[in-house]
């Protein structure tokens, strides 16, 4: 089923996306892609990146588009088991409709998986129950740095070996909050630095949180105009694990 659905998307404000994610191009993008609901959701990594937000929420509200455009931003712990750069007051002074957030680093340097997923653990949990946020994005996405340090097939055996009690506790939390999981085309999928044995047991995970009755949110995570069509894999996946769109998440008016 082609939902046509995007919940994390760059601009080139915070520098995270490229000079060719204006919110225009993206909105433009979108609709010839097809997309019915899109969501902004640019880093705020820092209290000090606020105030690009303001420029965001500017372009958006002046785009004349039919296509549904949420007003969002992506959370990043500012250290291990640290906090958000965000409040209640920020969400409702800057007016956001999507919160998103999660992990960015692996935080350690072990090589034992049962301490990694300790770790990751314990921050997707805490994302999953922060009353502020909705989605928690791509889980056991890891950067170039967290990479050098082990080998490829260590990542494997990583979600391979994941134990059954942590997704129980995973889609219970999704499922009570009703905060979804981010099926992550371009951090994930599109990732040149995972190999086919990691996507095919990320994909296997998936299907375990599927069947624990976890949500799902659809995200390119686009960095450049060209990402955004990484979603059309994402919905395909969605399909071809059978899940059902009870579980596929959508933001609500507040």
């Amino acid at each position: 089923m082609r939902r046509g659905l995007d919940y994390h998307i760059h601009t080139f404000y915070q520098r995270c996306g490229n000079e060719t994610l204006t919110v225009p191009a993206i909105v433009e993008r979108s609709k010839a892609g097809q997309k019915s609901s899109i969501a902004i959701t640019d880093h705020l990594n820092h209290r000090g990146m606020l105030d690009n937000f303001r420029h965001i929420q500017r372009d958006i509200e002046q785009v004349e588009t039919d296509l549904e455009v949420w007003f969002g931003v992506e959370l990043n712990y500012m250290e291990c088991d640290g906090e958000f750069a965000f409040d209640a007051h920020i969400k409702d002074d800057f007016g956001f409709e999507v919160v998103i957030g999660g992990i960015h680093s692996d935080y350690s340097d072990t090589l034992d998986p049962v301490e990694l997923i300790d770790i990751q653990h314990r921050h997707h949990m805490r994302t999953l129950t922060d009353p502020l946020v909705d989605v928690l994005v791509h889980p056991y996405w890891f950067g170039g740095g967290d990479w050098n340090k082990r080998s490829q097939g260590w990542w494997v055996d990583l979600i391979t070996d994941f134990p059954d009690s942590r997704i129980a506790e995973l889609a219970q939390a999704s499922a009570e909050t009703g905060h979804a999981i981010e099926v992550n085309g371009c951090a994930i999928f599109y990732n040149p630095e995972y190999s086919d044995a990691f996507k095919d047991a990320y994909v296997h995970w998936l299907a375990r949180l599927r069947d624990a009755g976890a949500l799902f949110s659809v995200a390119s995570d686009a960095h450049d105009i060209s990402h955004l069509v990484t979603t059309e894999y994402v919905e395909g996946l969605l399909d071809g694990l059978g899940i059902p769109e009870a579980q596929v998440w959508r933001p609500v008016r507040r």
